[in-house]
């Protein structure tokens, strides 16, 4: 953040929700992309500003044409809204677009362009299947990850993981823990008359459903009940250059690279801590853990895993306590030191991408002018871990009476490096076998069979003086080779004729990259399909 913008203090002026769900007529009303939309006009009814005083429209939402059929989104959306004439812009950050479009409308009024804007974030996802969706968001990764299988449940489990190994965790350890978080998720949402999964998941149901195969296992080691659901939902908050009751404190925004086999690790997420700390030194905050008592946390958990690591990044809890920071009540609890993810989080109150981090800032501020907390944290995740921010809400006389020293951001982590764009495998392996070490895998099952169906797997190897990692798909029928190796394994790569072999193994491309996302090759070897290998 430089130190020369000097930025007019913003303010919420209103906020407005819908609850989350899936607007298909079965679960909650029949509705349209752009009917939906509509519904965002009720924040005007909650504030004195009018439509005609809106200087910009900003919309979150990710892909909305593949998903919805939706193009020129934001000048449709002003135009249902009644609000054509003003500026309009739709802002796609993959699954924290909703909090990126408040990072945008807050500049427009801090920069003195705007008086009032209104920032939108929306997701209507029922409009595809299960499958396709699940396409639809592997865009969002790098085109030859995607084509080699990853996706973003694979990616959550890859964190998992690695969890496990740094903690030294056994496989009936990580069930407990994921059993307890999802408990408490569920716990939460069940008060939740908006959330999408407003019912409780006891542990003994955790359980009992592993056993009747309703809780099957996803991606190793993630089960059904261990991520987000698909959902629909909107949400909506005026900014004004008005005072009112709640003032956007802080906002920052990072990135990290693109490539998941090219990070150093993944027990924390670099563009997290980043956000963090740019939000922080924005709002004056040495420490966040100052606001003890007083602050509400809504993070990101679209997984098991990334709760516990956020909470870690965003300063609230010590990395010795990243395995029970959670399932602390007087830490984490909704009367602890920082009360987090009360309104249940994605895993319960649901997850509509390019609306979620605009829903999260809408409950906070619900909760502050509710005299529940004196500010509020919503942290976003977009892409495959590599697009996030993080916004402060606080109640403005709170913002007035504390000390705000001018800060720059600190504690900044290094990103890993992408690898050269002439370093390919092919060029790595035009000889004798190279020697490569394991670094992680993960397997997708079958949900109706149990059967592993494909792998990715990342090696790192040597070369150019440098060690670089690869990742790659091989087929699910060699589960029970993949599943034996354990980090720093010796693997070995080498050619053989046009294909690639990992220990012997061949390996796979199980996607296709098109327009509207990536294609299912059917499980048929890519090469025979592409005819180019």
């Amino acid at each position: 953040m430089t130190q020369h913008f000097k930025p007019r203090e913003v303010y919420v002026a209103s906020s407005y929700m819908a609850p989350v769900g899936r607007y298909n007529g079965r679960e909650r009303e029949a509705l349209t992309f752009l009917e939906m939309a509509e519904k965002a006009g009720e924040v005007f009814s909650g504030s004195r500003i009018r439509r005609s005083d809106v200087g910009a429209v900003v919309v979150g939402c990710q892909n909305p044409v593949a998903f919805s059929g939706v193009d020129n989104t934001a000048a449709k959306i002003a135009g249902v809204l009644g609000i054509s004439g003003a500026k309009s812009v739709l802002i796609d950050t993959a699954s924290s677009s909703g909090a990126s479009a408040l990072e945008y409308a807050y500049l427009q009024i801090a920069s003195g362009r705007c008086d009032h804007v209104l920032a939108i974030g929306i997701q209507k996802m029922s409009d595809v299947a299960t499958g396709q969706a699940t396409r639809i968001v592997a865009g969002v990764i790098d085109r030859d990850e995607a084509e080699f299988g990853l996706s973003m449940p694979a990616c959550g489990a890859l964190v998992a993981r690695s969890l496990i190994e740094r903690l030294k965790l056994s496989t009936e350890e990580w069930t407990a823990f994921s059993a307890l978080l999802t408990q408490r998720a569920h716990r939460f949402a069940a008060r939740n008359p908006e959330a999408h999964l407003n019912f409780e998941i006891p542990l003994e149901d955790y359980y009992r459903q592993i056993v009747t195969g309703k809780n099957y296992r996803y991606w190793w080691p993630l089960r059904y009940h261990d991520f987000c659901p698909m959902s629909d939902g909107v949400a909506a908050v005026l900014l004004s250059a008005t005072p009112h009751e709640v003032v956007v404190a802080g906002v920052g925004s990072a990135t990290d690279i693109p490539t998941i086999a090219d990070r150093p690790y993944f027990h924390s997420f670099p563009a997290t801590v980043r956000a963090a700390a740019e939000a922080y030194a924005m709002a004056g905050i040495k420490k966040i853990t100052d606001f003890s008592g007083k602050i509400h946390v809504n993070m990101h958990d679209p997984f098991n895993g990334f709760g516990p690591i956020n909470m870690v990044d965003l300063g609230f809890v010590h990395r010795r306590r990243i395995l029970d920071g959670l399932l602390d009540d007087e830490l984490t609890g909704e009367n602890g030191a920082f009360p987090t993810n009360v309104t249940g989080g994605l895993k319960g109150r649901g997850h509509p991408l390019g609306a979620t981090g605009m829903i999260q800032i809408v409950e906070n501020h619900r909760l502050i002018t509710q005299g529940r907390f004196k500010a509020g944290l919503a942290h976003s995740i977009g892409g495959p871990i590599n697009n996030n921010v993080v916004t402060l809400l606080e109640k403005t006389s709170h913002y007035r009476q504390r000390p705000r020293p001018e800060l720059a951001p600190w504690g900044l982590p290094p990103l890993g490096r992408m690898k050269p764009k002439n370093l390919t495998v092919n060029e790595l392996v035009n000889g004798t076998p190279v020697e490569a070490r394991f670094v992680a895998a993960t397997t997708r099952f079958n949900f109706k069979n149990g059967e592993p169906e494909g792998i990715v797997i990342i090696v790192s190897c040597f070369a150019e003086g440098k060690r670089y990692s690869f990742l790659f798909g091989v087929g699910g029928e060699h589960y029970a080779e993949i599943v034996q190796l354990k980090t720093g394994d010796p693997v070995s790569l080498e050619r053989s004729g046009e294909e690639i072999l990992v220990n012997r193994i061949p390996v796979r491309k199980f996607y296709r990259r098109t327009m509207e996302g990536v294609l299912e090759l059917a499980g048929s070897g890519w090469k025979k399909l592409t005819g180019n290998g």
